[in-house]
C-alpha cells in the first residue's frame, strides 16, 4: 500500500510493481496535484555529495522508462548548461561556493568573467560581476513524469486509486497492517507513507515524530517576445548547499512575534516552446493558502534584474506548491515500524531524488541489498 500520488509515491508504486509486488496506491486528490506537478522539473546534480548516489539512481530510472512511457515527459538527452551568476561583488563568494560544491559532486565547472558571461547569454544584464558555467541541468515535465510512473505501475498490475483519503494506519500490536479510508479498512503487508508534508498526520498517532515541515514555493511562467536564454541561469545564493537547504520546524514564540519572510531567488529556465519559468521562493507554510501574495512580483523583479528584456514579457501564470522539508536538507527514507515505511522530506528535490528513493524503498521491503548507502536517510537520525 502506497499512500500519496506525488512523485515519491508514484515512483515507489512503479518500482514495487515492476518487481512483482501487488501494489495499491491511494491519492486523496489528483496525481501530481501538489509540488510534484508544480516545480521547475529539473534534474540537477545535488550540492550534497551524500545525495549523489540517490540522484544518479533517479536519473537512471527515468532514462530507462523514457521511450516506453505512456505520457511523454520530455527529458533532455543531455545537460543544457547551468550558469550561476553573481549580480555584484558581494554575491561572488556565494557563486564560487556553489561552483565548488558542484565540482565536489562530480560536475564540470568553468569560471567566466563579465565579458564571457555576455558572450554566452547576450540578453543578460551587462553589469554582472562573475559567473560559473556548470555542465548540468536536464529539463523534464514533472507532472507528466509523475503520471507516467503511475500508469506504468498500473501496466504492471498496480491499482491506482484517486480521491481516496487515508485517515489512519491499521495497527496490529507494534506492526502496521493496512490503512483506514473513508471507504473502510484496506489490509496490506507493507504500507509506504509518501504523503509529502502531510505524512506527519498519519505517523504522529503511532508516536512517530519526524521533523518534517512545510515550505511553499512559487513559480512564474513568462512568455517573452523571443527566446531570452539558451541555458539555465541562476543568481548566486539560491541553489543552496547541503544542510543550508534544510528547514527546521517553526517555533510558536518566534511566529507569535513575526511570520517568517519568504526567501526569494532567481532561477530562470528557458522552455522548448519559447516560454520561460522564473523561480523560486521558499517560505514556511502553515495554512493551505499563500501567506504572502507578493512573492510572484518579487520573483519577476529579480528576473528582470538578470534579463532586462523580460520587462516586456507576457505573464502567463503563477503557481505554488508545498514541499516537505527536513532540518538537514536530506530526505527521510526507511522503515519506522514492522510493516511501515516512510519516504518524505525531499524538499525541492523530489524529482531529482524520486526514482532513487523508490529503489531504496523497494529493496527494504524485498529484503534485498540496498542500491546505495541508506544510512544518511534513516528516520532514526532525528531521534
Amino acid at each position: 500500500m502506497v499512500v500519496g500520488g506525488g512523485i515519491i509515491g508514484c515512483a515507489c508504486a512503479f518500482e514495487l510493481a515492476a518487481r512483482g509486488a501487488h501494489v495499491t496506491l491511494l491519492e486523496r486528490g489528483e496525481l501530481a496535484a501538489g509540488a510534484s506537478g508544480r516545480n521547475h522539473g529539473l534534474l540537477l546534480s545535488p550540492l550534497d555529495p551524500v545525495l549523489v548516489p540517490m540522484a544518479s539512481a533517479s536519473t537512471a530510472s527515468y532514462e530507462q522508462i523514457g521511450d516506453g512511457a505512456p505520457v511523454r515527459f520530455g527529458l533532455d538527452p543531455s545537460p543544457i548548461g547551468f550558469l550561476v551568476v553573481a549580480a555584484d561583488d558581494g554575491e561572488a563568494p556565494a557563486a564560487r561556493a556553489e561552483a565548488q560544491a558542484a565540482a565536489s559532486c562530480g560536475v564540470k565547472v568553468e569560471r567566466l568573467d563579465q565579458r564571457a558571461i555576455r558572450d554566452l547569454e547576450r540578453s543578460l544584464a551587462a553589469d554582472l560581476a562573475e559567473g560559473w558555467l556548470l555542465e548540468d541541468g536536464r529539463r523534464l515535465d514533472p507532472a507528466a513524469l509523475t503520471v507516467a510512473l503511475a500508469l506504468l505501475a498500473q501496466e504492471q498490475g498496480a491499482e491506482i486509486r484517486r480521491h481516496v483519503t487515508v485517515r489512519a494506519l491499521v495497527r496490529d500490536g507494534d506492526a502496521v497492517r493496512g490503512v483506514v479510508t473513508d471507504e473502510g479498512r484496506i489490509p496490506a503487508d507493507a504500507v509506504v507513507v509518501a504523503a509529502g508534508p502531510w505524512s506527519g498526520s498519519l505517523l504522529r498517532p503511532l508516536g512517530i515524530h519526524l521533523p518534517v515541515t512545510s515550505a511553499r514555493g512559487w513559480l512564474v511562467h513568462l512568455s517573452p517576445d523571443r527566446p531570452a536564454l539558451s541555458r539555465l541561469v541562476n543568481r548566486a545564493g539560491w541553489h543552496v548547499i547541503g544542510e543550508e537547504s534544510g528547514l527546521a520546524p517553526q517555533r510558536a514564540e518566534a511566529m507569535s512575534e513575526r511570520y517568517p519572510q519568504p526567501d526569494v531567488g532567481s532561477l530562470l529556465q528557458p522552455n522548448g516552446d519559447g516560454t520561460l519559468l522564473a523561480g523560486g521562493s521558499r517560505q514556511p507554510a502553515i495554512t493551505g493558502e499563500p501567506e504572502d501574495h507578493t512573492v510572484p512580483r518579487q520573483i519577476i523583479r529579480r528576473a528582470i534584474r538578470l534579463v532586462p528584456s523580460l520587462a516586456d514579457a507576457a505573464v502567463l501564470s503563477a503557481w505554488w506548491g508545498i514541499r516537505p522539508m527536513t532540518p538537514d536538507g536530506r530526505p527521510v527514507v526507511g522503515q519506522v515500524r514492522d510493516g511501515l515505511y516512510v519516504g518524505t522530506g525531499h524538499g525541492g528535490q523530489g524529482v531529482i531524488l524520486g526514482g532513487g528513493t523508490a529503489r531504496l524503498v523497494a529493496s527494504m521491503i524485498e529484503g534485498g541489498s540496498s542500491p546505495f548507502d541508506p544510512a544518511p536517510f534513516v528516520p532514526a537520525r532525528f531521534s
